[in-house]
């Protein structure tokens, strides 16, 4: 009977350990089992470390950024091209985190939970392992040449659909023939990093869009309030300065010029609490998800403080840091009369569309009257300042940014802003790393950018 006994509990222990098994087995496939399926040493979907055959990716017009056959991967036939759209589609080492060929991958390979790697290619239209991306190659090419080698971003997007036309980052590198990056280490610091997405700066002057947004919203009589400013005011033992002297500016003058005494004293009459709590409806200490690539959040840690520190935080400097693709989306919404639109890479298939409707994710996160004042600044900006000679047709809306980083190193270059176009609702942002002046020198990139947008698009 003991025998019995001792043998029914062993039993039952090995059936408890099978269930255990089982269960743990069930929770770590469904937590894991997209990883253990895209190792490389998985000989179902790669070969010598590349996907033996995947879907492709198209740009809007319908040619082909990227496609695998038989292990091979091939890139757009243009060189400039690909090297524009590389940390946006990838490259054959998986170097680019956010890239569509790293974020998609089970998609391109046709690879699920239930199914495996058994693809239904695309039997069903927009359910296919092929993936269209919102990109315009030549505009994106375009953006890379006006970059001519220098570090840092361009974006452009429709701030009515969400549609991401153009996204480049440099320095880059062609995909088709990967040069060898520690050789050069100058060159390529920071290659593998999508700037615009992944990256923040210190915003400089693009900040004072924030500062304005609040002060029209909460200082009664702004608009007609006129600052004085002699290039520099001493706040508390801390000095601002100024370029020149800007003499009786009002809000609009002060934008315009960018006159930091002025905004170092509205700074001062909002406080610290409302300029914090503008900040974060502009997108600072949060990110966007961009098809599922989160974006890397800019900080404006600016509640409690005070005095000097507090005056350059609303000018944009102290220890704010801006996202780009952030920034560029908080301008879409000045240009959409307060309401955020969340850009978008990946293009929606039409079955998608009509079973699901569309995914575009909207956000009121300014007041309609304080953003169609703030629009009408960004104008004057152009038409006094920027000079609409230099922007020809485009009826740019625009603030530029020169933010000091320290050291002996040259100031970032901003320029962002927004078409007033019903036929091109395009907003924009560009960061030159270290270029200075922003309006000179990122405002002269979006120049050709946006004749290059314009062009694109109403030529289709």
């Amino acid at each position: 009977m003991k025998l019995l006994t001792r043998r029914a509990l062993g039993l039952l222990i090995l059936a408890l350990l099978l269930v255990f098994g089982l269960l743990a087995f069930t929770l770590r496939f469904a937590a894991d089992a997209s990883s253990w399926a895209q190792h490389p040493a998985n000989k179902h979907l790669y070969s010598g470390g590349a996907l033996k055959t995947a879907g492709k990716i198209f740009a809007r017009n319908g040619e082909i950024l990227y496609q695998s056959a038989d292990g091979v991967q091939t890139y757009h036939e243009d060189k400039t091209v690909r090297t524009a759209v590389m940390h946006a589609v990838g490259d054959s080492y998986g170097s680019i985190d956010t890239s569509i060929q790293a974020v998609c991958w089970e998609r391109l390979s046709g690879w699920d939970p239930l199914n495996g790697a058994y693809r239904f290619h695309d039997m069903l239209s927009g359910f296919g392992s092929d993936i269209t991306l919102n990109l315009d190659p030549e505009l994106c090419a375009a953006a890379y040449k006006a970059m001519n080698g220098r570090k840092g971003a361009v974006g452009v997007y429709n701030y009515k659909t969400g549609e991401i036309l153009c996204m480049v980052s440099l320095p880059s590198f062609d995909p088709a023939k990967r040069p060898d990056v520690a050789s050069d280490p100058d060159k390529y610091e920071g290659v593998f990093i999508n700037r615009l997405l992944s990256a923040a700066y210190t915003p400089g002057s693009i900040f004072k869009l924030v500062t304005a947004a609040a002060a029209i919203d909460r200082l009664p009589g702004i608009e007609s309030k006129i600052y004085h400013c002699e290039g520099e005011r001493i706040i508390d033992g801390t000095k601002v300065t100024c370029p020149s002297r800007h003499g009786d500016v009002d809000l609009s003058r002060a934008l315009a010029v960018s006159c930091n005494v002025a905004f170092a004293e509205i700074s001062l009459e909002l406080g610290d609490d409302t300029l914090q709590d503008y900040a974060d409806k502009a997108g600072f200490n949060s990110s966007l998800t961009i098809d599922g690539i989160k974006t890397k959040a800019g900080k404006a840690d600016i509640s409690g403080t005070t005095g000097g520190d507090l005056a350059w935080a609303g000018i944009g400097q102290y220890s704010n840091t801006a996202n780009p693709l952030n920034f560029m989306a908080f301008v879409g919404a000045i240009a959409n009369d307060g309401v955020r639109v969340t850009p978008r890479l990946v293009a929606e298939g039409e079955l998608w569309k009509a079973l699901f409707g569309p995914g575009t994710k909207e956000k009121r996160i300014l007041a309609e009257g304080t953003a169609r004042k703030l629009g009408a600044m960004m104008r004057n900006n152009v038409i006094e300042v920027y000079g609409e000679r230099n922007f020809k047709g485009l009826e740019l809306c625009a603030k530029s940014g020169t933010a000091e980083v320290g050291g002996d190193k040259q100031p970032h270059s901003w320029f962002a802003g927004y078409l007033d176009r019903e036929d091109c609702p395009l907003a924009f942002i560009v960061i030159v790393e270290n270029g200075g002046s922003g309006s000179r020198v990122a405002g002269a990139v979006a120049g050709k950018v946006l004749q290059a947008a314009v062009k694109r698009m109403t030529e289709q």
